[in-house]
């Protein structure tokens, strides 16, 4: 791929029906031409153009094979991770293609110097994507990308190319400048996005497509620029009171006139369900995952968004971490009962009889989920801080509901992940607590209310284990229960469902009133007494 022909003619032969082996033969074709040094940067310019064009229509089927693999969107389900990082190798090159066209100190062509807005356009947008990408693989680079991006913008203003409108890409009705593409990596950043999953990501990246240009960048400061960033090194945006007065040369982020834009998306498709495809910002998500992002930007690109409000303490202790629903059964104690003779007696049979059904598999849970030393770096009144390394956390997804063990101590804190973020070979975990003194409850499945879902089920499986469930109880209590919050394994309940509490004589019927999150980790429910026992 010499010339520009060539390029042409090998780009000819790629085909669409394979975008996977399609991608990955453009991503090598960049890759060579990044190490060859004999390309002036003009041809070496004109080329990736011609690459760059080519490998939109391929992004757009992977990113479709990724959010709906069958062909409706996954909700709430990450799709496959080699797709996250074919595209990761390809952003890669590409962005290292253009940085060698843009950073030929003395060798700039009169073609680059007159191109200078497309080819920031297109360095600014891969630094972009690769930005999303390291958040969706949960990468440590994230903090070199931003100096990258910060140097592309910095080149474009000095060239007078930053304001300078381009097709977003060929034959688009569409204009964009680097300017919008460096806006819409500043609100992705802004969004907080190591406190969501990879396919949320996705989506925020898409949002802010669709507002940058509405972003205002100014080097003064104005009454609707509430964020600001220092637009050097590896630099974030972040609130605009936390840099000022600082001596340093800042630029002002305006995204007032973003919000009517994003309010008014809520207001679509009130008619439709929220589990139909949405329509606004591509294929893959259903109209509930838009609507959620949506109040979510809003509230992080708004004048007053969330921030933490409670004083973090550092801390150095080790910990142990227990992940997923079933792994942190295995560490929690039962609710306390009060002995008096028979009761205790039959008490104790029942729970030799629950142990000796699951005292091997126990025992291999606890085994299989213990993962290598982790460590508290800092605490709240309601969340953790852990460390731990990336070999010990291939399970750590946000909504992952989790154990804690401070050590010497001996008690289990209950808690969800919700953040996720990488230096170098570590990742840190941001959980919060839901309980410091969780306890687990036997449930059986009332079959005789009316649980049609589990009828058939229940009959045609008479195994103790598959008749047993577990609850946990995030507020420690006797039995027999009273209302309360509990949470259940994933898709065990619905809003009416009954179950036995096992007591020490008869059980007691418990109703669930309410589904308070329902996720792919866990449900968490009301429920209330229907009889004390029987």
């Amino acid at each position: 791929m010499g010339t520009v022909e060539e390029a042409k003619k090998l780009l000819a032969l790629l085909t669409g029906d394979d975008p996977t082996h399609a991608l990955a033969d453009l991503t090598n074709w960049t890759a060579t031409m990044n190490a060859t040094g004999s390309f002036t940067p003009g041809r070496r310019g004109r080329i990736l153009l011609l690459m760059h064009e080519a490998a939109r229509p391929l992004w757009r089927a992977l990113g479709e094979q990724y959010l709906a693999p069958s062909g409706r969107p996954a909700e709430g389900v990450d799709g496959s991770r080699a797709i996250l990082q074919a595209m990761w190798d390809s952003a890669s090159e590409f962005s290292d293609g253009f940085a060698l066209v843009l950073d030929a100190d003395g060798r700039r062509s009169k073609w680059v110097a007159q191109n200078l807005a497309i080819l920031s356009v297109c360095s600014l947008r891969w630094l972009g994507r690769r930005l999303a990408l390291a958040y969706m693989l949960q990468s440590s680079l994230t903090a070199a990308i931003w100096e990258r991006l910060h140097r592309r913008y910095a080149l474009a203003e000095g060239g007078d190319a930053a304001r300078t409108a381009v097709p977003a890409y060929e034959g688009s009705r569409y204009n964009t400048n680097a300017r919008v593409e460096y806006a819409r990596a500043l609100l992705l950043e802004l969004a907080n996005p190591d406190a969501v999953g990879p396919r949320d990501v996705e989506l925020v990246y898409r949002i802010a497509a669709r507002v940058a240009s509405a972003v205002s960048l100014e080097t003064t400061p104005s009454d609707e620029a509430n964020f600001a960033v220092l637009p050097k090194g590896d630099s974030r945006p972040t609130l605009r009171r936390l840099l000022e007065g600082k001596g340093a040369s800042l630029l002002y982020i305006g995204t007032a006139n973003c919000l009517p834009r994003l309010r008014a998306g809520l207001e679509r498709d009130l008619g439709r369900e929220p589990g139909e495809e949405d329509t606004l910002f591509g294929s893959g998500y259903t109209i509930r995952e838009r609507n959620r992002m949506l109040e979510r930007v809003i509230g992080h690109w708004g004048m007053d968004p969330p921030r933490r409000r409670v004083k973090r303490i550092g801390m150095a202790a080790t910990a142990r971490i227990l992940a997923g629903y079933g792994s942190v059964l295995t560490v929690l104690p039962a609710p306390e009962r009060s002995p008096d003779g028979a009761s205790e007696a039959a008490r104790r049979r029942l729970q030799l009889k629950l142990d000796g059904t699951s005292k091997r598999l126990k025992r291999s849970q606890l085994r299989a989920a213990e993962v290598g030393p982790a460590r508290i770096v800092d605490a709240s009144a309601g969340g953790l801080g852990l460390a731990i390394r990336r070999a010990d956390a291939r399970w750590a997804a946000h909504g992952e509901l989790v154990a804690v063990l401070i050590e010497p101590g001996r008690d289990w804190f209950l808690g969800v992940l919700r953040r996720i973020f990488s230096i170098d070979e570590e990742l840190r975990l941001g959980i919060q607590v839901l309980a410091a003194k969780p306890c687990t409850v036997t449930l059986r499945l009332d079959v005789t209310a009316g649980n049609q879902v589990w009828d058939e089920a229940t009959r045609r499986e008479s195994d103790f284990g598959e008749r047993y469930k577990r609850g946990i109880l995030p507020e420690p209590q006797g039995l027999p229960l009273a209302a309360g919050i509990m949470l259940l394994p994933p898709r065990l309940a619905s809003k009416g469902t009954r179950f036995n509490v096992p007591l020490p004589v008869g059980e007691q019927r418990i109703l669930v009133t309410r589904i308070l999150d329902d996720t792919a980790h866990y449900q968490r429910v009301m429920f209330e007494p229907v009889s004390a026992w029987h």
